[in-house]
């Protein structure tokens, strides 16, 4: 029933909240783009030179670009059959590779920090009699091990810069700790994860603590929580022997194609780029391509490319040509892709 004109109409939290967020996210994409335009501006004058670049390069590299770039997804979609390797449904290698590129177009689509194309992987590996438990937790285990991977390539780089001379001893130190760290955190986290009877322990601890200081935003229910630790567990054991090399390998075989891939778009305008500039330079990329779930941030992450390996020394107009390439091949016509194989998919009953 609608109030009177005498009943004062209080928002709720999370009404008022929203702007809040809006204006949040609208200011970082303001700061974003002013540190964009600012690192940018020099490249403005190497665009005709870049220009230029495209009448003379090799044609046959963007070839060899996307065809690594092919096989890189060939990996993801193993690194992903092999996670859903346990569970009862059935899905062939092409449709789950049209689940993957579909999931990439409606992240664009829908900017949602991600949520769309989790929402879109449960529905379409529904159809293929995957419950979306199984969605979730394959995509938690691919997701895992692909951040894995990504690390390795930015330890990689960092140790070129070591080798090179490009850090202080106390940056070496710092990064040496912050490595001991991880591995230590990372061990100590499989160790209780594996073991079914330290997972409920630590749940135990953390619901208990969480009761008592954070339960204003919400009360978290053990019983509840140890019914998906069961799940948890139960899951991880189902995974054969076997995978514990194709995982990681699938993972692995994934980003270093797209590392060569981004190699390859620079040969593409007969400029070799040094190994320790390329995987910094990629590292760099996946840091700024989070701005891609910010307003506007797509085309400031195709932008910021070129201006990451200008500052790492490439020349502005290959870095422009050849930033620009890599992304119009491992983004675009993957989302291109994706949004075919979305139509092809949703046909399915």
């Amino acid at each position: 029933m609608p109030p009177t004109g005498s009943e004062r109409v209080t928002p709720t939290k999370e009404v008022s909240q929203k702007p809040a967020r809006s204006w949040w996210r609208l200011a970082l994409s303001v700061v974003l783009l002013g540190l964009l335009l600012y690192f940018f501006w020099p490249l403005l004058g190497e665009i005709k030179a870049a220009a230029d670049l495209f009448r003379t390069a090799e044609w046959i590299w963007l070839l060899v670009a996307i065809l690594a770039q092919v096989v890189s997804y060939s990996f993801l979609t193993w690194l992903n059959a092999l996670s859903l390797q346990p569970f009862s449904g059935q899905i062939r290698f092409i449709p789950l590779a049209g689940v993957l590129t579909s999931m990439a177009f409606i992240t664009v689509a829908i900017p949602s920090a991600g949520l769309s194309g989790v929402a879109l992987r449960v529905h379409l590996l529904r159809k293929y009699d995957y419950l979306p438990e199984e969605s979730l937790f394959s995509l938690v285990v691919e997701t895992t091990l692909e951040f894995i991977a990504l690390a390795t390539v930015a330890v990689i780089g960092v140790a070129y810069l070591i080798q090179s001379g490009g850090l202080t001893p106390i940056n070496v130190l710092s990064l040496g700790l912050l490595g001991v760290l991880v591995i230590v955190i990372g061990w100590l986290s499989w160790r209780v994860l594996s073991d079914y009877e330290r997972s409920k322990l630590a749940l135990e601890k953390f619901v208990r603590f969480w009761n008592r200081f954070g339960k204003r935003f919400r009360t978290l229910d053990f019983e509840e929580l140890n019914e998906r630790l069961i799940y948890f567990n139960h899951n991880l054991r189902r995974y054969p022997r076997s995978s514990i090399l194709k995982l990681p390998l699938s993972a692995y075989g994934k980003v270093i194609l797209d590392v060569i891939t981004l190699g390859v778009c620079f040969r593409l305008f007969g400029y070799s780029i040094a190994p320790e500039t390329l995987l910094i330079g990629y590292g760099l990329i996946l840091t700024v391509s989070g701005v891609g779930a910010l307003p506007g941030g797509l085309v400031m992450t195709d932008a910021f490319v070129p201006v990451i390996f200008s500052r790492l020394g490439v020349p502005g107009s290959i870095a422009l040509a050849a930033g620009l390439t890599y992304r119009l091949i491992a983004f675009w016509l993957v989302r291109l892709i994706g949004y075919i194989s979305w139509l092809i998919l949703e046909r399915r009953k």
